[in-house]
């Protein structure tokens, strides 16, 4: 039996701004949509992991604006990362 018969299909209405973060997101991951949100959720459900603290600092400075790298599109962003 495959493991698609044992999915769920969920839709959920985005911003278009966050919709694009999130698709930018995916491509600098080199991963879908719809792992990054499987991910997320499985992670959150299951409440076992937390971050370390250079991730919590990670997303201190990102909430705070800091230590942002704007880039134009994702080939920008991944020479400016030397990725």
């Amino acid at each position: 039996m495959s493991t698609k018969s044992h999915l769920s299909r969920m839709t959920i209405d985005l911003p278009e701004q966050d919709h694009k973060k999130l698709k930018a997101l995916a491509a600098v991951l080199g991963k879908s949509m719809r792992e990054i949100v499987s991910t997320w959720i499985h992670n959150n459900l299951s409440g076992t992991k937390l971050p370390n603290k250079k991730t919590l600092k990670a997303i201190k400075s990102v909430e705070e604006g800091r230590d942002l790298i704007e880039a134009k599109d994702a080939e920008d962003l991944f020479k400016k990362l030397g990725i």
